[in-house]
């Protein structure tokens, strides 16, 4: 098969299992709350050369797992990090359904509008993590 046809089988199968988002993380020490974006396609663990095919055409990504999803089901995920989302929606935007490509746009658009000041929510997510970590919340 031709590049563009893989790429467009790509797009194809992310608009059918990937998922992309932005989210903030937790309050660090100093105050502040980072942000992050990543985009992932995850598999059962049978069809873990389906992601090492979506891997290879795209040139980027990383295969994590095997994990157990809440169902006892193995599977692996194709991850793509703060600096792959942008070219992994340059490569698949030809072909991605006009729903996908709104959801990339929208977590690229929240991603560069991050502001890192500390929230009341940040501060209420941040100890809820903490104490189901056991971690002290004052610490």
């Amino acid at each position: 098969m031709s590049y563009e046809t893989n790429v467009a089988w790509c797009a194809g199968f992310f608009d059918g299992e990937g998922h992309v988002s932005y989210r903030r993380q937790y309050v660090r020490s100093n105050g502040r709350v980072a942000g992050t974006i990543h985009a992932t396609v995850p598999q059962n663990s049978e069809n873990k050369e389906t992601l090492e095919f979506f891997q290879s055409v795209v040139s980027m990504g990383r295969i994590k797992g095997p994990y157990k999803t809440k169902k006892g089901k193995t599977q692996h995920v194709l991850v793509f990090g703060v600096k792959e989302v942008m070219p992994l929606l340059i490569i698949l935007k030809p072909y991605l359904k006009c729903e996908k490509t709104t959801d990339f746009q929208r977590a690229i658009a929240l991603y560069e509008m991050h502001d890192s000041k500390a929230t009341p929510d940040d501060y209420a997510r941040t100890a809820r993590w903490k104490k189901k970590k056991g971690i002290s919340v004052f610490s």
